[in-house]
């Protein structure tokens, strides 16, 4: 792999960010998706030799190129030249391949501000390979995740990418001063492919929102719908799920109980934070909600409902195969091996996951299941269900920058059109009603005051 000398340059926002409407972004969509396809393997190793590349040589190059004020705005290229063969053996194609990273040192002291060292952000990048999965789901995006489940790398559609670079650093001052539970971005790439199909391709890097070292049993996908909000069933045994807004009202018909002062805390925290995103005229996030149980599932608490056909996983949970929505596949001996005293190699797993739920709200200190030594490690938020069970709670906002352009305004005409009548509870609506939609959904339906 041949390298070749860095370009740097300082971003027009305003100018850069205007080139193209969000309808052109979703045209193109289609043929990123395939240049991604065809080079999924030379994109990961180059991307992840790049992410390294351009931490190690931060402050010898960033650094002494960029003048106060444009830590926002720099951009820094390194090119690549990655020889081709049909047979492993001969030599017949060279291809040329750019990696941007965009603002790297304002990245790079977020990172530091939320608590990720360089070295730690150095080894998740550099001790193996990326794991590549494709994503089924509407949005299109291909994602990769990091050896040690900490960073989850997903591509964007270029709007996206644009428009993260706009609110950058006001997610920055959101990440390190405001309670928060938005995903944390913590990198933006792009990568460009010299070739027939040529077409620059968007990654952000972001921190995983569960816990590696905590048997996740449960994982939804909540916007507040009811349209389409039920996942399939028939699907392999893994350890995360693609379970949505009705499949989480028949499991829990009564919501989840927790404790009054973690409850009145997680509750400002979302509704400060949607509100943000409603400012921003952004639409169609979800709340992801990762499930612990600590108990095990009671047999005959199963709510039954019609079998349908499979369908393709949706978002974050495509990470991993979905596993089948009969709770009574989770054994006790599954339970039991979550619960045993925790291991060295679980140590520094739970020492690099930042999104700890009572830590985010600034409830770090509150009691927890004391019981249990892994509830007071990992942090999730403690909960007991209408029958009983205790579970730990990991909440987060994600897929936070589809903003309502002109494709959504007619994406969601052409729904009301279609169907008036539920019009209003299909997923894409406009941010106003959907921020009023997701909140009510949330604490009438998921959180419940315990008090």
């Amino acid at each position: 792999m041949a390298e070749q000398t860095d370009t740097f340059n300082i971003l027009n926002i305003d100018e850069w960010s205007s080139k193209e409407t969000g309808v052109i972004s979703y045209i193109k969509t289609p043929i990123q998706n395939l240049v991604f396809t065809n080079n999924s393997d030379e994109i990961g190793k180059t991307l992840r030799h790049a992410i390294i590349y351009f931490a190690e040589t931060l402050s010898e190059t960033d650094r002494s190129s960029c003048i106060l004020g444009d830590e926002f705005r720099s951009t820094r290229t390194h090119q690549y030249k990655l020889p081709r063969s049909s047979d492993g053996k001969t030599l017949e194609t060279v291809t040329t391949m750019e990696v941007t990273t965009f603002a790297p040192i304002a990245f790079e002291y977020m990172r530091s501000m939320i608590g990720i060292t360089p070295k730690d952000f150095h080894s998740s990048f550099s001790n193996d390979k990326f794991l590549n999965f494709a994503n089924t789901g509407r949005s299109g995006s291909q994602m990769y995740k990091t050896y040690d489940d900490v960073y989850i790398i997903k591509t964007l559609r270029d709007h996206e990418a644009k428009y993260l670079m706009r609110i950058l650093s006001g997610l920055c001052m959101r990440y390190t001063h405001i309670s928060s539970l938005m995903t944390r971005y913590v990198g933006l790439y792009s990568v460009n492919i010299h070739s027939t199909l040529s077409s620059e391709i968007y990654c952000v890097v972001m921190l995983n929102n569960l816990p590696s070292a905590l048997n996740v049993h449960e994982i939804y996908d909540l916007k507040g719908s009811s349209v389409g909000r039920y996942s399939s069933i028939n699907l392999p045994s893994k350890r995360l799920k693609a379970l949505k807004d009705l499949d989480f009202e028949s499991f829990y018909p009564d919501g989840i109980y927790i404790p009054h002062n973690i409850y009145r805390k997680l509750r400002l925290t979302l509704e400060s934070d949607i509100y943000e995103l409603r400012k921003l005229m952004i639409t169609d996030f979800s709340l992801m909600l990762g499930i612990h149980q600590l108990d095990e599932y009671t047999e005959d608490k199963e709510p039954t409902r019609k079998i349908s056909k499979p369908k393709p996983q949706l978002g974050i949970s495509a990470l991993f195969a979905a596993i089948s929505i009969d709770r009574n596949d989770i054994k006790s001996s599954d339970h039991d091996e979550t619960n045993k005293t925790l291991k060295c190699t679980n140590a520094k797993s739970i020492e690099k996951f930042i999104m700890k739920p009572l830590h985010l709200i600034a409830c770090a200190h509150e009691d927890t299941f004391n019981d249990k030594e892994i509830a007071g490690s990992v942090l999730g938020i403690p909960g007991v269900t209408h029958d009983g069970r205790r579970v730990l709670l990991y909440p987060a906002l994600i897929d936070c920058l589809q903003t309502y352009d002109n494709f959504k305004h007619m994406q969601h005409t052409m729904q009301n059109l279609r169907d008036p009548k539920r019009g209003s509870e299909y997923s894409v609506i406009h941010p106003d009603a959907y921020e009023k939609r997701l909140i009510r959904f949330l604490f009438d339906k998921v959180f419940i005051d315990s008090k």
